[in-house]
């Protein structure tokens, strides 16, 4: 199915430029229904989401369509992130890009897969040049799948104004989302931001459904400076999961003086997802209550009316009706209506106890044999930090603040012995588990850099990873085989490194750290013997290494 974009520019508030269409045809990415799984803007673990997630039924393998002429600006495989992604730059000045690949089409995976063996590594960007990989549209770029940090099969698809790359929303560009539900208004919070204290107070208000798409609230008595936020929720047609909502505004008497818009975003917005929601409720029970206020800093790309960041004062004496209303893309919508009277009220006021972080400072607190420091910027805004030791662990909090860049924490490294040494690394204690952390040694401390809090210890991983084959024995004949797979796996650390070769020349395995499994394409090199000598290295994370050999035989001139 093909849809064309009527006329010849598309309007885009905001300061969107105008992009001059040419006429040209667009395709959806997928020829299935669009079932989304999630949606531009909506708020994830540690950022906005710059793209649509689009449902694949479960399943990998369907085919990847560019959504308009152009030409490849940009591949890239990697571990996690995107995993195999292809960038596509198209003529009327947008980019558009397909990330959690299965699969190259065979001539971007040929293409690939030279530059793969003659760097001889798996991961990998390359920026072909304008003309070298075009792309017509409708043409199959890849198979969906679900590589990178991605929880299961779907593809993710952006577009990006091609001279700033900044994310747009993919709705605006006519694709076939079929949506006639309501958002949905979960719970509403009350917020008292006040300046004698670091913690921003807030209060659940009840809801009382009127009908399909309103609530009201019991009478408010409050006063002075208040803002809102709102836990909520979108679903389109085909799909049961909670996506993120397109507009939110609040109305105060008639004036409206906040307005969320996610029809462009900014990857520095995405950084700041913390400050934009209650993080001290999400560090508590992971629920994001998005705030419909900004303070203390500019107001991110999407926040497009802001009187006075989106707070609004409620005078002793004095009546409010205040309007608050979400819509998601296709013009559904849901509100809720309160009336504030204005009354005298004591706003809890929580007071902590610990050292003051301010972010236009440097700290260096040091310990007996520790110490945590935290550069200029680190938090968004004034923190409260308490640091208590033991003997081999540091405990960092309370978890009430969220950072703007790492911090570092180090041990004083005692061991002598230069193996040990090598092996041991800091990790976040939990409950039930040590986490690895990337750790340095330099100059007699081991170093690493967070952006969170807990409790932090010294560990060892002496143990090398595990190597065993998946689905050959050792000495086996594989002449009907196609693939050649392997498990790995590393109990502590995880997987730094592998390489693997046939008759000492190096091989493309393919990694998939979610199944644990390296993969050879047997198609890929034609050995002139039968007999294969098969070795493979892996190295974990602090340097131990397993290596595993066998043999096996095939016909020879397979391919």
């Amino acid at each position: 199915m093909k849809i064309k974009l009527i006329g010849s520019v598309i309007v885009m508030h905001l300061a969107l430029h105008l992009w001059s269409q040419n006429e040209i045809e667009w395709v959806p990415p997928l020829d299935i229904p669009f079932s989304l799984s999630g949606t531009f803007g909506e708020p994830r673990s540690t950022h906005f989401h710059l793209g649509i997630d689009i449902k694949t039924q479960g399943k990998e393998g369907w085919e990847v369509k560019s959504v308009a002429p152009g030409h490849i600006s940009r591949l890239r495989v990697s571990l996690g992130g995107y995993g195999k992604t292809v960038y596509i730059d198209h003529p009327d000045q947008t980019s558009s890009v397909y990330a959690h690949l299965k699969k190259f089409a065979p001539k971007i995976e040929a293409y690939i897969k030279s530059i793969q063996y003659k760097k001889e590594t798996y991961t990998l960007q390359q920026f072909p040049k304008k003309e070298e990989i075009n792309i017509a549209a409708g043409e199959v770029i890849g198979y969906s799948g679900n590589t990178g940090n991605s929880s299961g099969p779907h593809l993710h698809f952006e577009i990006r104004d091609k001279k700033s790359q900044k994310p747009l929303n993919p709705l605006l560009f006519n694709l076939p989302v079929t949506d006639n539900q309501r958002p949905q208004i979960q719970k509403l919070f009350l917020f008292y931001p006040q300046n004698n204290t670091i913690l921003t107070h807030s209060e659940p208000v009840s809801l009382q459904k009127v009908n399909d798409s309103t609530y009201h609230t019991p009478i408010i008595n409050s006063c002075g400076k208040m803002g809102l936020g709102l836990q909520m929720f979108d679903r389109q047609n085909l799909s049961y999961n909670k996506n993120g909502i397109y507009i939110a505004e609040v109305v105060v008497n008639g004036k409206k003086i906040m307005e969320f818009k996610f029809d462009q975003l900014d990857y520095s917005d995405s950084n700041k997802l913390f400050i934009s929601v209650d993080y001290p409720k999400y560090k508590e029970n992971k629920n994001k209550i998005q705030k419909l206020f900004f303070q203390n800093h500019k107001p991110l790309t999407f926040m497009k009316t802001m009187n006075a960041g989106g707070l609004f004062n409620v005078e002793l004496g004095k009546s409010y009706q205040v309007r608050v209303s979400i819509e998601d893309y296709s013009g559904n919508s849901s509100h809720v209506i309160m009336y504030i009277e204005g009354t005298k009220k004591e706003i809890p006021n929580k007071k902590l106890r610990g050292k003051l972080i301010e972010p236009r400072l440097d700290y260096i607190l040091t310990m007996s044999d520790k110490e945590v420091y935290f550069p200029k910027r680190t938090f968004f805004e004034n923190a409260i930090i308490q640091i208590e030791e033991a003997k081999n662990t540091i405990s960092i909090g309370p978890n009430l603040f969220p950072f703007n860049n790492p911090y570092e924490i180090q041990f004083k490294a005692n061991e002598a012995d230069t193996l040990k040494l090598r092996q041991t690394f800091i990790a976040k204690k939990t409950e039930k588990k040590l986490s690895f952390l990337p750790t340095t040694l330099e100059k007699g401390h081991w170093k690493t850099k967070v952006k969170d809090m807990g409790d932090f210890t010294l560990a060892r991983d002496s143990v090398a990873p595990k190597i065993s084959p998946s689905n050959f024995k050792p000495k086996q004949w594989l002449s009907k085989f196609k693939f050649i797979k392997v498990k790995i796996s590393d109990d502590f650390s995880g997987i730094k490194s592998y390489r693997g070769t046939i008759n000492g020349e190096w091989v493309l395995f393919e990694y998939e750290p979610k199944r644990k499994l390296l993969t050879y394409d047997l198609s890929d090199k034609v050995f002139d013997l039968v007999k294969h000598e098969l070795q493979l290295e892996v190295v974990d994370n602090v340097g131990n290494k397993a290596v595993y050999k066998t043999t096996f035989f095939r016909k020879y001139n397979q391919n």
